[in-house]
């Protein structure tokens, strides 16, 4: 995976879409996290601790779908608004880059 590019991606979609700074910061959180692979998953204890304690399930669904619509994401798990906060796990894929 060259990171260099989806990070060029990043940006263009970020001006494009309007993400907004949680965002971003996910989108850098779960890139991070797959490791040079495409898949990876996090537990929602990761993310709560590197977005403090006010940054909910429903704020994690809401930034996942945001993602996700922009095609930086594709999550694999179920939906965080429908699992609880100690044992939720987000699977996700990030896709290519898109070509322009």
């Amino acid at each position: 995976m060259d990171r260099q590019e989806l990070l060029a991606e990043l940006e263009r979609l970020a001006l494009a879409d309007n993400l907004d700074s949680d965002e971003i910061r996910l989108y850098i959180l779960l890139l991070a996290n797959c490791d040079g692979t495409r898949n990876g998953e996090i537990g929602y204890g990761t993310i709560k601790s590197a977005f403090g304690k006010e940054f909910s399930l429903r704020k994690l669904n809401n930034a996942c779908q945001r993602l996700s619509n922009s095609k930086l994401i594709k999550v694999t798990s179920s939906s965080p608004v429908e699992a609880s906060e100690d044992d939720f796990t987000l699977t996700y894929i990030i896709p290519p880059a898109r070509s322009n």
